[in-house]
């Protein structure tokens, strides 16, 4: 459960230090989840500050963020920091069943395959999350502040459709249901945590596109399966009750005093059990 945060990792178990938001450390947390490994997820707040004490100007060369000040950041039970998210989810993913041999082909197509994610994450989540946001605030007015929807959107969808091309491609390519076979990797997670936010803004038709995409459209379903617990525990216990990401974002962060929400004030490790999700 949550306590104070102190900055010292507690050897024997893994650590993760991200923001409540579930935007770019979500995918490790699901990484857990989805293998079913319990570690301490440390909830930075408020943003930035809560990165503050964790930080080199802190802590020096003990810093867990490795010089770079940024998370997500994961330290192992042995102690082994990693920073940058596709290599944080290989480094999870080969301690935890989770990742193909180091070297292998299956190695190199499952982090195109997370990278490529991390590509859909930066330009169109967060090529599109202040418009959405706007949107869910401001109304009919978001028109003046965005300006008009077939201009921004034009960038980002082209990425979406190039990604969702090449996923299905290589799911094809496997046989599926998963990108390697027939075993979930760490990048059907990323696949997963980051089109399942990604697909949810209201200017994509989520069944539209993934209508053209049958065996990327079956393995987001049998992740999803998977994760219907760890969902309904975040949004419950983190996410003030809001299922959509942007309508959580959009109420925490919204300019209308008397419509805004208070999220959470301070840091928070909270020791988490994926098979205990329930009684938390």
């Amino acid at each position: 459960m949550a306590d104070s945060t102190e900055t010292a990792h507690t050897p024997g178990t893994w650590r993760l230090l991200y923001f409540d938001a579930p935007n770019r450390g979500e995918q490790v947390r699901q990484l857990f989840i989805l293998s079913k490994t319990p570690f301490t997820d440390v909830r930075l707040a408020p943003y930035p500050q809560g990165l503050d004490p964790f930080k080199k100007a802190a802590l020096g060369d003990a810093s867990p963020l490795l010089g770079t000040d940024m998370v997500p950041a994961v330290t192992a039970p042995d102690g082994t920091h990693c920073v940058e998210t596709s290599d944080i989810m290989r480094f999870v993913g080969q301690r935890v069943g989770l990742a193909p041999a180091a070297g292998s082909a299956d190695d190199t197509t499952a982090m195109e395959m997370c990278l490529l994610a991390q590509e859909v994450m930066n330009e169109v989540f967060y090529g599109l999350l202040k418009q959405m946001c706007v949107k869910k605030i401001a109304g009919f007015a978001a028109r003046l502040i965005n300006g008009e929807e077939s201009a921004y959107l034009k960038k980002p969808t082209t990425k979406l459709n190039e990604a969702l091309a090449k996923i299905e491609a290589s799911l094809r390519a496997s046989g599926g249901p998963c990108i390697l076979g027939a075993k979930p990797c760490y990048a059907d997670v990323s696949i997963f945590a980051i089109l399942n936010e990604v697909l949810a803004y209201s200017c994509f038709n989520k069944s539209a596109l993934l209508s053209a995409h049958p065996n990327l459209a079956a393995l987001l379903d049998d992740i999803g399966g998977n994760m219907t617990a760890w969902i309904d525990f975040r949004v419950r216990e983190y996410q003030l009750g809001i299922k959509s990401t942007v309508e959580y974002f959009a109420a925490t962060n919204t300019p209308i005093p008397w419509n805004k929400k208070k999220g959470a004030s301070s840091n928070v490790a909270v020791h988490t059990d994926p098979a205990r999700l329930g009684t938390q």
